[in-house]
């Protein structure tokens, strides 16, 4: 397949890497010294059990360079996702594929106001992985997973599935029910975010604390009842399990959001906590610990505190 990786940081450049290493044709679109550093010396995953060094990779900021492609991986932050879908026309042909990987319970909505639903599929990834430094990625290991939409017998999403068996580090499944794997790992990306970022403090701290393990719980709980308030079915027990894999996550582990915030980007909060938050008002259901993250960190939003840009 030939694949475009629209927003080639820290999620898309990981998938990127191994879906190269699987054989398949992979551009990557990317911009500033990231890009300079990916066309100078190649891409490189920093990971404890599985590093990456790949050189050449194909990389540029100019999608019309690139044309049609059979799927694009879409993993750019949920702020700039008009901007970059616009962008991407060039990729998209008729029977292009655009499989989203971004965070939160609203991508395909947004993604849907540039492009043909039929050509949008859902998915989430399970990875943690950050621009360590222009070319480089860095994970700290734990899960490596896409679940992707199944749409039917989808020949596209079909060969993505099919290379889950070459690649190490990244592993494939299709759903039958995206919109519910979408909101499971919404419950447990919103709380996960929320307890990270707001607290300065990685997974193993979290857990370690009575206090502070209460309130990584309540954040999940509070996006069970609202996934519930709004008529999401989710599996019984999720939280219990959510709760079991964040304690099975490597003890430096924390969120992209945490490390957005300590390097003054633009934080994808009103998305995650903050959708929370107005979900939870529209419904009549309380979400204090979400709607505390969310006017805690709010001035923080835009990269850095509102009174500094003053």
């Amino acid at each position: 397949m030939r694949v475009a990786i629209m927003g080639s940081g820290g999620v898309g450049a990981y998938v990127g890497a191994w879906l190269q290493t699987a054989g398949q044709d992979v551009t990557f679109i990317a911009r500033g010294a990231h890009l300079a550093a990916l066309q100078r010396q190649g891409l490189q995953i920093e990971h404890p059990q599985l590093p990456l060094q790949l050189h050449p990779v194909r990389a540029t900021d100019q999608p019309a360079d690139v044309g049609v492609v059979d799927l694009v991986v879409f993993a750019v932050k949920l702020w700039d996702t008009e901007a970059a879908a616009l962008q991407m026309a060039p990729l998209v042909g008729p029977h292009t594929r655009v499989l989203s990987l971004q965070n939160g319970i609203d991508s395909l909505a947004l993604l849907g106001r540039q492009l043909p639903a039929a050509q949008l599929r859902g998915g989430v990834i399970y990875v943690s992985a950050v621009i360590d430094r222009p070319g480089v990625i860095r994970s700290p290991g734990g899960l490596q997973m896409i679940v992707a939409d199944a749409a039917g017998d989808d020949p596209v999403m079909a060969a993505l599935a099919q290379t889950a068996d070459q690649m190490a580090g990244l592993k494939v499944k299709l759903s039958p029910d995206i919109g519910q794997t979408i909101w499971e790992k919404f419950v447990a990306l919103a709380a996960l975010s929320a307890a990270t970022t707001l607290l300065r403090a990685r997974m193993g701290a979290i857990l370690a604390h009575p206090e502070t393990r209460a309130l990584q719980r309540q954040l999940i709980d509070e996006v069970v009842a609202v996934a519930v308030a709004s008529g999401q079915p989710l599996r019984a027990g999720l939280a219990d399990e959510v709760m079991g894999k964040l304690a099975a996550m490597p003890a430096q582990f924390r969120s992209s959001m945490a490390e957005d915030l300590e390097r003054g980007r633009p934080l994808e909060l009103a998305w995650l906590s903050g959708r929370v938050h107005a979900l939870g008002q529209a419904l009549g259901v309380p979400t204090p610990a979400h709607s505390t993250t969310y006017r805690a960190l709010v001035l923080h939003s835009q990269g850095q505190p509102a009174e500094a840009a003053a």
